[in-house]
C-alpha cells in the first residue's frame, strides 16, 4: 500500500470518527432536552395544582412562572430542532446553514429570557417573605433588576449582533463588538449563579429563625436546597464559558456549553417549582400517617374487644381514631397545607414586632391574631 493510500485511509477513518463523535454528542443534547422538557412540564403542573387546587392562590410569582415555563419549554424545543437539523446535515441531508445558525442563536437567546423570567418569579416570592424588611427588599429588587438588564442585553447581543458565545480560536470574526458581547455574557452568568445562592441562603436563614416545628424546617430547607441546583448548573456553565478555547477542544466546548445551557434554565425552573410543593408533600405524609393510625387503631380495637376491655377501648375507639385522622387529612386537602411563604412571613412579622416592643407593647400578639384571622392554611378564611 502506497503512502498516499495510507493517508487517504487515515483521513477516512478520522472523518468517520468525527461523524460518530458529532452524532454521539448531539444525541446526548437531544436526550437532555427531551428529558428536561418533560420534567419542566411535570414540575410546573405540580406547582399549579398546589397553588390553585390546594391553596387557592395565584399571585405575581405564579404568573411570572407561567412566562418562565413558556420560555423554558420554547428553548428546549428549539434546541431539539437545532440538533435534528445538525444531525441531518452530518448524515448527508443538509438544510440551510443560515436557518440552523439563526435558530441556534434564538435558542440561546431564549435561554437568557427564561432565566430573567425565573429571577422575576423568585423575586416576587421573596419580596412577600421579607415584606417587613426594607434592606432585604432593596437587595432582592437590586438582584432582579441586574438580572433583567444583563439578561436582555445578553439576548440582544446574541440575537441581533455579530457576536458569538464561543469564538473559534485563530479566526477573525470581523465583529468589533465581540469583546463587549463576551463581557455581557460573563456578567449575566455571574449574576445568575450569585442570585441563586443568595436567594437560597436568605430563604433558609429566614426559615430557620422562624418559630416552626423542626420537621417543617427540615422539609422546607431541603426543598430550598434543591432550589440551589440552578445556581450549581449556572456555575458549571460559567466555568465552561471562561475555559481557554483551543483548536483541539473548541468543538467539545461547544457541545458542553450547549448541554449546560439547557440544563441551567431547566433545572432552575424545576427546582423553583419543586420548592413550592411542600404543601403537597406534607399532605401526602399526613395521609400516610392517617392510614397508619387507622390500621393501628383497628388492630388495637380488635385486641381489646377479644379481651373484654372497658368501653372506649374497643373497636369503636379504634374506628373513631381512624376517622379523626382521616378528617385531619381531609381538612388539609380542603383548606391546603400552611404555605411556606406565610409561615416565614408570619415569623418575620413577629420578629419586627419584637424589635418594636419597647415602643409598642403587645404589638406582637396583635400581629399574630391579625394573621390568624386573615389566613387559615395559607388562604383567606371563609366567613
Amino acid at each position: 500500500m502506497s503512502a498516499q493510500e495510507e493517508r487517504a485511509q487515515a483521513a477516512l477513518a478520522a472523518a468517520k470518527a468525527a461523524v460518530a463523535n458529532v452524532l454521539e454528542q448531539t444525541g446526548q443534547i437531544l436526550t437532555i432536552s427531551i428529558v428536561l422538557l418533560v420534567f419542566v412540564v411535570v414540575s410546573t403542573a405540580l406547582r399549579m395544582y398546589v397553588r390553585l387546587g390546594m391553596l387557592h392562590r395565584f399571585d405575581a410569582s405564579d404568573w411570572s412562572m407561567v412566562v418562565t415555563f413558556l420560555l423554558s419549554a420554547s428553548q428546549c424545543c428549539s434546541a431539539i430542532a437545532v440538533v435534528m437539523l445538525g444531525r441531518e446535515a452530518v448524515v448527508g441531508r443538509p438544510r440551510s446553514v443560515g436557518l440552523t445558525s439563526g435558530l441556534s442563536k434564538w435558542s440561546t437567546g431564549t435561554f437568557a429570557l427564561a432565566l430573567v423570567a425565573l429571577k422575576i418569579s423568585l423575586g416576587f416570592f421573596f419580596l412577600h417573605i421579607f415584606s417587613h424588611k426594607r434592606v432585604q427588599r432593596y437587595f432582592i429588587i437590586t438582584l432582579v433588576i441586574l438580572s433583567t438588564i444583563t439578561g436582555i442585553a445578553y439576548f440582544v447581543f446574541l440575537c441581533f449582533t455579530c457576536t458569538t458565545l464561543l469564538k473559534p480560536p485563530g479566526r477573525d470574526l470581523g465583529c468589533p463588538i465581540q469583546p463587549y458581547g463576551e463581557g455581557v455574557f460573563y456578567t449575566f452568568s455571574v449574576i445568575a449563579f450569585t442570585s441563586d445562592y443568595l436567594f437560597t441562603l436568605m430563604g433558609m436563614f429566614a426559615l430557620w429563625k422562624a418559630k416552626l416545628p423542626v420537621h417543617t424546617k427540615v422539609l422546607a430547607c431541603f426543598l430550598l436546597v434543591i432550589a440551589a441546583a440552578g445556581g450549581i448548573a449556572s456555575t458549571i456553565r460559567f466555568a465552561l464559558l471562561v475555559r481557554p478555547i483551543t483548536p483541539q477542544n473548541f468543538r467539545q466546548s461547544t457541545y458542553d456549553v450547549g448541554k449546560w445551557t439547557i440544563v441551567e434554565h431547566a433545572v432552575g425552573v424545576i427546582a423553583a417549582n419543586l420548592a413550592m410543593t411542600r404543601p403537597l408533600v406534607s399532605a401526602f405524609f399526613k395521609k400516610v400517617r392517617g392510614h397508619a393510625t387507622t390500621l393501628s387503631g383497628n388492630k388495637s380495637g380488635g385486641t381489646h374487644g377479644m379481651t373484654g376491655g372497658r368501653a372506649g377501648t374497643g373497636p369503636g375507639s379504634g374506628y373513631m381514631r381512624g376517622q379523626e385522622a382521616s378528617g385531619d387529612v381531609r381538612t388539609v386537602e380542603n383548606n391546603g397545607e400552611a404555605y411556606l411563604l406565610h409561615e416565614i412571613k408570619k415569623e418575620v412579622a413577629v420578629n419586627v414586632d419584637e424589635e418594636k416592643a419597647d415602643q409598642k407593647e403587645g404589638s406582637q400578639g396583635s400581629r399574630e391574631l391579625d394573621f390568624e384571622r386573615d389566613y387559615v392554611y395559607g388562604r383567606p378564611r371563609r366567613m
